[in-house]
């Protein structure tokens, strides 16, 4: 099966889900987009991409129930490129989900992805990894129908300098080794183009070196994040703001907001297991009703 002409086809794109760890996925809520790094997986039976997500972290998917439109930047393929697809949001059964998404592991052929990913289900499987973790297991599913793709010449992304004015030190800054910036086109696609150079321009703001196109003024959301090739430990900082074009493939970005995740100390871990619970709870009160 060839993708709207652009040459990938299902074995090609198979493979690029099986080499990926993570890739950038951009949603869209009106012209706001939302990127965040997912594991991605294949399902052979429907020739689709398959993203998951823990129901306290319900956040990263709830936006394809209102847009189903949304995009994923395979950086780590042998040739990087941008698959845009329609999603659709599996949640009736969570633990069934949890069970289709270990078969999906399974299918994959080796790798430190896999590897990372079958020391997590044996946690998992442990009395003490379903008291720690029992709230992670349960999945949300977005199966990705592709609609197109679109080859990138070069995803090789930059670094973030220290950023002190959005509390961002050196120390957090040089762990980041993936830049990705998207916009909403006016077709309500989000798209996302990794930031080849970061250069301080005032107090708040910076110019990013890459290739995607922008009208000022227009809503982005600018993703910094790492994380090692079995995904033990990773950490992600999401800014939300605003773009103007700056001229030749660079663009200006002003920060609105940021939010933060790390996983790589003991510490971390706590605070992961602390809130993941919370936020496990808060998602069936909302679901269910506090009767439910």
């Amino acid at each position: 099966m060839s993708l709207d002409g652009a040459g990938l086809d299902v074995d090609r794109l198979q493979r690029a889900v099986h080499d990926s760890p993570a890739v950038e996925v951009a949603t869209a809520a009106g012209d706001r987009p939302r990127t965040y790094p997912l594991t991605p997986f294949y399902d052979e039976a429907r020739e689709a991409v398959v993203v998951t997500s823990p129901p306290a972290y319900a956040g990263k998917v709830d936006t394809v129930r209102e847009n189903p439109k949304l995009s994923l930047l395979f950086y780590d393929a042998g040739e990087p490129f941008v698959l845009y697809g329609r999603g659709t949001v599996r949640d009736d059964d969570l633990e069934a989900n949890a069970e289709y998404v270990q078969n999906l592991i399974r299918a994959e052929p080796p790798s430190e992805k896999r590897e990372g990913f079958t020391k997590t289900s044996s946690l998992l499987d442990s009395r003490l990894g379903r008291f720690l973790f029992g709230w992670y297991a349960l999945r949300l599913v977005v199966e990705v129908e592709p609609v197109r793709v679109e080859p990138l010449e070069d995803a090789t992304p930059g670094r973030l300098p220290p950023w002190p004015e959005q509390g961002v030190d050196a120390a957090e800054a040089d762990s980041y080794d993936r830049l990705a910036l998207t916009v909403v086109g006016e077709d309500g696609w989000p798209t996302t183009r990794t930031v080849r150079d970061v250069e301080h321009r005032g107090a708040d703001a910076v110019v990013l070196d890459t290739p995607l196109a922008v009208e000022d003024g227009q809503p982005a959301s600018l993703l910094c994040h790492w994380h090692t090739p079995d995904l033990s430990k990773l950490g992600q900082r999401l800014f939300r703001g605003r773009v103007a074009d700056a001229g030749a493939d660079s663009v200006r970005f002003e920060p609105g907001s940021s939010t933060s995740m790390r996983n790589a100390t003991r510490l971390d871990r706590l605070r992961f297991i602390w809130n993941g619970k919370r936020r496990t709870r808060a998602y069936f009160r909302q679901r269910d009703g506090p009767e439910g």
